[in-house]
């Protein structure tokens, strides 16, 4: 329990300040912070196993080094990018554009021609409609009208002026 309980409080305080501090930092904050955890490492390290690295050989040794060499040229790149990228130290914010707005006039002059267009194309199709059912209600009195018409040359036997008879008349 002596192991677990130490271990658990530097993990949360590992978790609080991942949280909490850390995203606040810049770039290059964060370039230095982990250039110094990485020196400590090595350090640590070295300290730690003193006496394998004495024993082994000295290609062993440079093997050892070949991570630690990469690692720090490639934080020294990132770090010359950003100075290179980012004059000042400073990351660039651009500006917004500014949004242009119409004039509350041409607003409303268009919602105005489109309801004229629409109440045009309504009063069109009424007077269309009305012109078409008066077309059919004389042609419909037209033909009533030549029906009802009696006509000598076409006029059947029995008097009923090209009427037929219906079938109560039959029976």
């Amino acid at each position: 329990m002596e192991f677990f309980l130490p271990g658990v409080l530097i993990f949360l305080s590992a978790i609080a300040v991942t949280y909490l501090i850390v995203p606040h930092f810049t770039p290059i904050v964060t370039m230095i912070c982990s250039i110094l955890f990485l020196t400590f490492g090595v350090y640590h390290h070295q300290q730690l196993f003193a006496t394998e690295y004495r024993l082994s050989t000295w290609q062993e040794g440079l093997k050892i080094y070949a991570p630690a060499v990469m690692i720090v040229a490639i934080c020294l790149f990132i770090i010359y990018s950003i100075i290179a990228f980012f004059t000042g130290v400073k990351v660039p914010v651009p500006n917004i554009p500014a949004i242009e707005m119409p004039q509350v006039n041409t607003i409303t002059n268009s919602l105005m021609n489109v309801y004229n267009n629409a109440e045009d194309a309504v009063e069109n199709m009424k007077n269309d409609v009305s012109d078409s059912i008066d077309k059919i209600t004389n042609n419909v009195a037209n033909n009533t009208n030549k029906a009802n018409k009696p006509n000598n040359k076409n006029k059947p036997p029995g008097g009923n002026n090209g009427l037929t008879r219906s079938a109560l008349e039959v029976i």
